[in-house]
């Protein structure tokens, strides 16, 4: 599928994709509202002394980096768990709170990231800070080093700065005397000499500190009371939902097109039947109050959309004949409620606007509809004509609003309409019918299930065959196309009735009213027409030409 069938079907189905976006986005942000609300905090820990130090070392950096992955495993042991709530008094269990708290330790990096969600915020903080306080607390014993062994090394290591602090007091003020004695050039000596041993001793000292071990914690960012919860994010959620109601929605959209084998356009059309499209018909909107009557073209209205469809309907027909003019016109349908017989009394009425004699023979002897559209009576009719060869022509045709249009119901309904129209009675009916003018229309019942059409198409010169758009399968037209075949039927094209509009948008001219739309000839049947009521009367004229020159 190109990129313009996928912006087709995207429009065909916008309503459902946008509602569907927007059912999402309403029941992510509904929920998200009615969610109990959870407030997060945050405290950092740095392992080692790789940001205070003054010359760090490589070894304990990596060392340090090491074991921030398994101090970050730990801070959530049960242990220091169970800790935690000892001390803040939270009244549960470890399982519990091991779920609304979580350590991190980024790779290649010695911080370590300890969260805690509550629906306390002051509590979430509390939380955050006391596991820190609880890990730093435990860090010596994790390397299984005494806290007293480390206490007493730092204690030593004060110790020894003050020594090297007053001793270099001392030094400086034996320096700055001028005439020093022997006395005083002996204790500068012992001085300098113990100055020198106390550094050694501070530099071992500060080896097995505390504060120089590269396992050492230490908080960097203490964990503050959230201003806002963390969850739930009503906006982001609601975001996230109608995205992906839509990527649903559309993905919905293109699978259900690709499971449906019904026709909506004239490529459809073409592609799964042969056959040319001679018109697009979109709905014809009358409201449910209407008589039926207000489904018939108004001689009043020529410009509109609904008549352009038609005018371009009769336009192709004449196209599709013109070697062999036409006389007579089934036209047909595969189901019931296709539109065939509105259809079939709609192209009466243009065929006889264009100055034609046509007579419209409602044929359908099961369910017949075209007395119901004209408003006349439905006493006599065709099946008065098939009684008896005797029965007058004249007080049987009806005579219509339309000058050159007259209209021949069906009549009483007989039991056997299948063999009626297949008689020789039908035929010499026919013959009799012919003279009375220049084109004669049937309205036929449909194909699918009774062979009433398939006998009527054999005894006319052309078919029409109207296809109800996005409803019939393309498995049963093809099936009544087969029936039609063995009969040896003419057929000329299809109808596309009742277009749905998101179909026929794409093919509407310059009518403002999308009450109809037309399309031109496919590609069986020779060029596509022009919309407009000047281009239907220039091909009107050119056909007319046409045959005058065959003549």
């Amino acid at each position: 599928m190109d990129l313009r069938g996928q912006l087709t079907v995207l429009r065909r189905h916008l309503m459902m994709i946008v509602s569907g976006a927007v059912i999402a986005a309403a029941v992510a942000f509904g929920v998200s509202a009615i969610l109990p609300k959870v407030y997060e905090s945050q405290a950092s820990l740095l392992v080692g002394q790789s940001l205070s130090g003054l010359s760090p070392d490589y070894n304990q950096l990596l060392t340090s980096q090491q074991l921030s992955q398994t101090y970050a495993q730990v801070a959530t042991t049960r242990p220091l768990l169970q800790k935690v709530i000892d001390r803040l008094s939270l009244g549960t269990t470890p399982e519990d709170l091991a779920k609304r708290v979580s350590a991190d330790a980024p790779q290649n990096s010695t911080l370590i990231r300890i969260t805690a969600g509550d629906p306390s915020p002051d509590r979430a903080a509390a939380i955050a800070n006391a596991l820190a306080d609880e890990l730093i607390a435990e860090s010596p014993a994790i390397q299984g080093r005494q806290a007293a062994v480390l206490q007493f090394v730092d204690d030593n290591l004060r110790r020894t700065q003050q020594e090297i602090e007053t001793t270099q007091a001392q030094v400086d003020a034996l320096v700055a005397t001028a005439n020093r004695t022997a006395t005083q050039e002996q204790d500068l000596e012992l001085l300098q000499a113990r100055l020198i041993s106390l550094r050694q001793t501070y530099a071992t000292l500060l080896g097995f500190s505390s504060g120089a071990a590269p396992n050492v914690l230490s908080v960097i960012e203490p964990a503050v009371t959230p201003s806002g919860p963390a969850s739930p994010r009503p906006l982001l959620y609601t975001a996230l939902a109608a995205v992906l109601g839509l990527l649903l929605m559309v993905a919905v959209a293109f699978g259900r097109d690709a499971l449906d084998d019904t026709l909506r356009t004239p490529e459809d059309v073409e592609a799964s039947l042969g056959l040319p499209t001679l018109a697009q018909i979109d709905r014809l909107r009358t409201g449910r109050e209407a008589r039926p009557t207000a489904l018939l073209l108004s001689a009043d209205a020529p410009h509109t959309a609904f008549s352009e469809a038609y005018r371009t309907l009769r336009t192709n027909i004449d196209f599709a004949s013109v070697d062999a003019p036409l006389g007579s016109l089934l036209v047909t349908s595969t189901a019931p409620g296709e539109g065939k017989t509105v259809v079939s009394a709609n192209l009466a009425t243009m065929f006889a606007q264009a100055g034609r004699r046509v007579l419209l023979i409602d044929a359908d002897l099961r369910k017949p509809g075209i007395h119901r559209l004209f408003g006349i009576s439905n006493g006599r009719g065709l099946t008065s004509l098939l009684r008896s060869d005797d029965q007058p022509i004249e007080g049987i045709v009806r005579s219509t609003g339309e000058a050159n249009l007259r209209v021949l119901c069906t009549g009483p309904l007989p039991p056997n309409p299948a063999e009626l129209l297949g008689s020789q009675r039908m035929q010499r009916v026919l013959d009799r019918l012919r003279p009375e003018a220049d084109l004669i229309v049937l309205d036929s019942p449909p194909l699918g299930g009774v062979a009433d059409a398939a006998i009527l198409a054999s005894r006319v010169d052309g078919v029409l065959l109207v296809v109800h758009a996005a409803t019939v399968r393309r498995g049963a037209i093809r099936h009544v196309l087969d029936d039609l075949a063995k009969a040896g039927a003419r057929i000329l094209g299809v109808a596309l009735n009742q277009v749905p509009s998101e179909d026929a948008r794409g093919y509407i001219g310059y009518y403002a009213a999308p009450t109809a739309v037309t399309s031109g000839v496919g590609p069986a049947s020779g060029p596509a027409t022009q919309t407009g009521t000047t281009a239907g009367g220039v091909i009107d004229r050119l056909v007319a030409t046409v045959r005058r020159g065959r003549r």
